[in-house]
């Protein structure tokens, strides 16, 4: 809070000053006092000493605030600062709010300015003790250490005490795909049940390895059947309980996805289900109406949650006893896995896969999948083995003895 303009009001005495500022908030306010002065000239100077007294009062409450601000409050004020600003999307302020919990229970009440490197790595440890997982502690980890870097830039702190602390070590996850003859049930089921949203979003995962938000954030016009192309435009992600638009995950997700003969069929009839849909309704269905609506959605222009989508496999999974190459119950995120395992095995290069999942790099793509698939570890064994035990023929024999004379 600054107090910005000062003023009097008042032609003869008692003068009035009236001094406006903008409070924690952001909202500008206003304060009245009854000034002393019994002439116009010394009521001036008697305006501009309250006004500076109340500037010094508010410095040292501001003083007294921060040497007495907690590690929870600071956190919680720099996650409010960075969503005011929109500089984060507003799933990640959701996650941020899941990770603050985790602090406030642990070192919240700690005074920021006391806070020690070997308080963080005792806490840290007790939350791997307690069963939280490496990867949600290092989340943790990197938000505080986020913050408290921000409380150096702007001179609140002196150095970040998270310097010192090492984040807990994570192993390289492996993909839990589905093998292939774990692969082949579901699309067997696919084949035989009706065409229903779900069924759908379950065939264009493993066709095409896209995320659920992805998939749920089709619209018509982002398909096309005469170049058999998905654009991957938008996604559907979760905040405070409700499902919103946004943008896909990175700049290198939005893309274009190539369609399969099999999946442009099953998406067409869809569409031509959509299309029964809207008439029923009593609507037309025109190019641009159609265009308008979700793959996945009503004709309302409602679109399916990812929750669905993940729900309704995690029961399908299920009631087929599906388990994935890492010994796990797949998720409807591992369906991506799949796509990309099978589509290296196949042959298809690493750089196009790359592309199609909507990875920064290639190598991001190689790291994660290259070794993924247990008949590629089996063929390659097999091959290795082919050359190992290659033996040179009588007359390659005699090719060398001859050499060797000469």
């Amino acid at each position: 809070m600054h107090y910005k303009t000062a003023f009097l009001r008042g032609k003869k005495p008692p003068f009035r000053g009236v001094f406006k500022y903008k409070d924690s908030d952001g909202e500008w306010r206003q304060t009245v006092r009854t000034l002393e002065a019994k002439g116009k000239a010394e009521a001036k100077r008697e305006l501009l000493e309250v006004r500076l007294k109340l500037e010094q009062e508010h410095e040292r409450l501001e003083w007294e605030s921060r040497e007495s601000m907690t590690v929870y409050e600071y956190v919680e004020s720099y996650i409010k600062s960075l969503e005011d600003v929109r500089a984060l999307e507003r799933s990640t302020v959701s996650i941020y709010g899941y990770l603050l919990k985790h602090i406030r229970d642990g070192i919240g009440n700690v005074r920021l300015k006391q806070l020690k490197a070997d308080q963080v790595q005792a806490w840290e440890a007790m939350m791997i003790a307690d069963g939280l997982s490496a990867s949600s502690v290092r989340k943790v980890h990197n938000l505080l250490k986020s913050a408290l870097r921000h409380a150096v830039n702007t001179d609140l702190l002196s150095k970040n005490p998270m310097a010192a602390v090492r984040p807990p070590k994570l192993d390289a996850p492996l993909p839990n795909a589905l093998a292939d003859s774990q692969r082949r049930a579901p699309l067997t089921y696919l084949d035989a049940a009706s065409s229903t949203p779900f069924n759908l979003a379950v065939f264009i995962a493993i066709s095409t390895g896209m995320r659920e938000g992805e998939i749920c954030g089709l619209r018509w016009s982002d398909v096309s059947f005469e170049t058999r192309t998905i654009w991957v435009r938008r996604s559907i992600a979760r905040y405070n309980g409700t499902n919103y638009v946004k943008q896909p995950k990175t700049r290198g997700s939005i893309r274009d996805v190539p369609m399969a003969s099999a999946l442009a069929d099953a998406l067409r009839k869809r569409n031509a289900a959509q299309s029964t849909e809207l008439v029923v309704a009593g609507l037309a269905p025109t190019e641009d109406r159609m265009a308008g609506l979700y793959v996945l959605g009503g004709v309302d222009g409602s679109f399916m949650s990812p929750a669905m989508v993940s729900k309704g496999w995690r029961t399908l999974s299920d009631s087929m006893g599906l388990v994935g190459t890492q010994g796990k119950r797949p998720t409807s995120h591992d369906l991506r896995h799949t796509f990309a395992t099978y589509a290296i095995a196949e042959g298809v290069d690493v750089k196009t896969v790359s592309s199609i999942l909507g990875h920064s790099n290639a190598a991001m793509t190689l790291n994660i999948y290259a070794s993924a698939d247990p008949n590629s570890k089996r063929a390659a064994a097999a091959t290795i083995d082919d050359v190992v035990g290659r033996r040179l023929s009588k007359r390659e024999i005699e090719a060398y003895a001859d050499a060797g004379r000469h």
